[in-house]
This record gives C-alpha cells, sequence and structure tokens, in this order.
C-alpha cells in the first residue's frame, strides 16, 4: 500500500498582487491540503475497527509462570487471526490483566475490564479458587468467560462461565479406574479442601472405594496417620507446590506407594519441589503437554517464535484452543448482529463448535466441554511426564 507525504510548495510574490478573496481560498486550500495529508500519511489504508478480549491470570507471585505460559498461546491465536484480516474486519486486541492467583484480586480486575465497552469476552482464571471467586461477577458485568479450568458447581444456569476441562465428577471416575486397574479399593487422600477430593468422599460409596484416612496436609500428623494406615495409593488433591512437599515427605518417611493426583500435578512447580520423589507419580489431565498432540509441532514453532524460545508448558493448548473458541464465536456474533457485543458473544460461543488441537469443543447446557478426552501421565526419572495412554 503507498503511503502519501505532505508535499511542500513555494508561492513566489514575484511583483504579483492579490485580492484578499483569493488570499482566503488559497489558504483555505492549502490548509485543507495540509490536513489530508498529513491523515493520509498517518493513516494509510482503512483503519479496521478494534475489539479486545481480555486475558486475566496470575503474571506476578507463585503463579507467574502459568501466566506466561498462557498469555504467549493466547497472543499467537490473535495474531494469526489479525494477520489474515482480522475478523469480519475488526482487529482483535489482547489486554491482560495480572490477578496473582489472588481471589480479591481476581474480582477486581473482573471490575477494570468490565469498564472498557470494547472487551466483549475474556480469558481466565487459570486457578480454580480465584475462577470461582469472580465466576458470579461475569454475570454481573455481563462478560462472557472462557475458563480452561476443572470446576466444581461452576458454571450455573445464570453464570457466563464457560470452561474448557472436564466436570469435576469425570476426574474422580478416571481416579477410580485407574486405582481398579492397579488392583486397589482403597486409599488415603491428602486434600486442601478442593473440588476433587470434596468430589471423591462424597461418591467413594457409590464406587465401593474406601477412602481413609483423609487428612490436611496442613494438619501436624497427617504423614503419621498415612503411614500407620499401610495404604498403597495415596490421591492428592493439593496446589502443586504442597503436593511436592507431601510426596517429598511420604518418600523420606520411607513409603514406597503410589502417589497420583489430577491436572495440578502437571505444573512444573511440583516437580521442582518434589524432586526426586516425584519419579513414578501419576496424573490425570484434560490438556496433554503440545509434544504429545498429534499434529501441534506448528503450534510449537509458531508458539516459540513468539515466546521468544520459551516452549509451550501444560496451559498453553487449553489457553490457544479458548482463544480460538472466542475468534470463531466473534465471527459468529458478528454475522449475526453486525457489530460484536458481549451479550452477542455469550449465546456465540454457546452455540460455537471448536474443531483444534484438543479435539472438538462444544458446550453442553451447563456450559461444560461435551466428549472432553482425559490422558494420564506418570512422571519419568528425568522429571519430565511421559503419556501413558
Amino acid at each position: 500500500m503507498e503511503k502519501t507525504g505532505a508535499r511542500r510548495q513555494q508561492v513566489g510574490g514575484g511583483g504579483h498582487s492579490f485580492r484578499p478573496s483569493f488570499c482566503l481560498l488559497s489558504l483555505l486550500s492549502c490548509t485543507l491540503f495540509l490536513l489530508t495529508s498529513c491523515v493520509a500519511a498517518r493513516f494509510p489504508g482503512r483503519v479496521r475497527p478494534t475489539v479486545k478480549v481480555g486475558l486475566i491470570a496470575p503474571f506476578e507471585g507463585r503463579y507467574r509462570y502459568i501466566g506466561y505460559d498462557v498469555v504467549y498461546a493466547v497472543r499467537l491465536a490473535l495474531q494469526e487471526a489479525n494477520v489474515t484480516g482480522g475478523v469480519r474486519g475488526y482487529s482483535v486486541e489482547l489486554v491482560a490483566y495480572d490477578d496473582g492467583a489472588n481471589s480479591v484480586a481476581a474480582v477486581e480486575q473482573v471490575r477494570k475490564l468490565a469498564i472498557d465497552p470494547a472487551a466483549v469476552a475474556a480469558i481466565g482464571h487459570f486457578r480454580e479458587e480465584t475462577t470461582a471467586a469472580a465466576a458470579d461477577l461475569y454475570a454481573e458485568v455481563g462478560v462472557p468467560l472462557v475458563a480452561p479450568m476443572c470446576i466444581q458447581g461452576i458454571p450455573d444456569e445464570e453464570a457466563l462461565v464457560f470452561h474448557i476441562g472436564p466436570e469435576v465428577e469425570e476426574v474422580v471416575g478416571e481416579w477410580v479406574h485407574r486405582l481398579g486397574d492397579l488392583g486397589h479399593v482403597q486409599a488415603a487422600l491428602v486434600t486442601e479442601g478442593g473440588p476433587l477430593g470434596m468430589a471423591l468422599q462424597r461418591d467413594a460409596q457409590r464406587y465401593r472405594l474406601q477412602v481413609q484416612p483423609v487428612v490436611s496436609p496442613e494438619a501436624s500428623d497427617w504423614l503419621e496417620v498415612v503411614k500407620a494406615s499401610r495404604v498403597e495409593v495415596v490421591l492428592c488433591d493439593a496446589s502443586p507446590v504442597t503436593a511436592g512437599e507431601v510426596v517429598s515427605s511420604l518418600r523420606t518417611a520411607g513409603w514406597r506407594g503410589v502417589f497420583v493426583g489430577g491436572p495440578e500435578l502437571s505444573a512444573s512447580d511440583f516437580v521442582a519441589v518434589a524432586g526426586v520423589a516425584a519419579e513414578g507419580t501419576e496424573f490425570v489431565t484434560p490438556w496433554p503437554f503440545p509434544a504429545d498432540v498429534s499434529g501441534s509441532s506448528e503450534f510449537e514453532t509458531a508458539y516459540l517464535a513468539v515466546s521468544n524460545g520459551i516452549s509451550p508448558g501444560p496451559l498453553a493448548l487449553p489457553a490457544y484452543e479458548a482463544a480460538w473458541v472466542l475468534l470463531e464465536a466473534l465471527e459468529r456474533d458478528i454475522v449475526a448482529r453486525g457489530v460484536p457485543t458481549r451479550e452477542g458473544m455469550a449465546e456465540a460461543i454457546a452455540a460455537t463448535g471448536r474443531d483444534g488441537l484438543l479435539g472438538r469443543i462444544t458446550f453442553d447446557a451447563g456450559q461444560n466441554w461435551k466428549d472432553v478426552s482425559l490422558y494420564w501421565y506418570r512422571i519419568g526419572v528425568d522429571g519430565k511426564p511421559e503419556m501413558l495412554f
């Protein structure tokens, strides 16, 4: 596209005289010419209108690695859309907010996002507690949220939260089936009171599973209680750091059973804290590592280019797919209404079917991901997770 620059013109007096009306006309013409030229130089082509997508995640604090894992993925998806002309004539801009994995901050950041009328949807918060704390507010401000998390009881009928993850009961079912494969009907549970532990205790009788003892890692005697039970399997529903401390303590105390967790244990923090004690740990997750996904090599290459060489972590793919769910919903909304709106985006997300690297993503009546797949990993001697099945 050719840029138009302002041209200088010399007006020579040379003994010529001009009538005042002609001078005024000449001055106005020159002024209009310069203004037009400057505008043309600044805006060489038609400027696309902009719509914004919010990303709320922890960029500081203990979980800052989550923020930087997901921001490059979302940025990549938006870049791919914009480089091909945007979405139905709109450029899509990313606005990122740091909630520090803090529930109070999460609510504050949602309010900040909602002030911007150009922000029509959001992705976040990548922690159960922050997503739960802010969930009701999204309905209040009218901004739909796509949340790649496993949340019990969220969303409800009135919430505007769509989550790219399994329902908590599905993860618990996988735990039970894995214990059956390993030949166990009893397991200890170490829990911080999260949704997986709560669901497991509630449904244990239905699964004919003995969940005992149930201990909190904050209790001073939890280790002695677990060792005294002589269980061969410990299920853990705790944050990556706490889970790392738990398995390290168990191994140091001589326990040689199977340590099993959920998606939290895919985080690098778990292995970093547990060290060699992490070896043999198994965990189930809806989000496979990119290297284990067929056809993901182009994504990995593009991600590395955006991140300046930082490899994608376990939440990169769900963040990328969440962004594309919003992009496809945005197109649907613009086609239906002519302009993107928050209300229209909520309806469009519910109706969107995304065929991507994680398979087909559609949402059921409860705004949960239909037909989600779950993957089992075991941590090897090098501390790297290896896919089992």
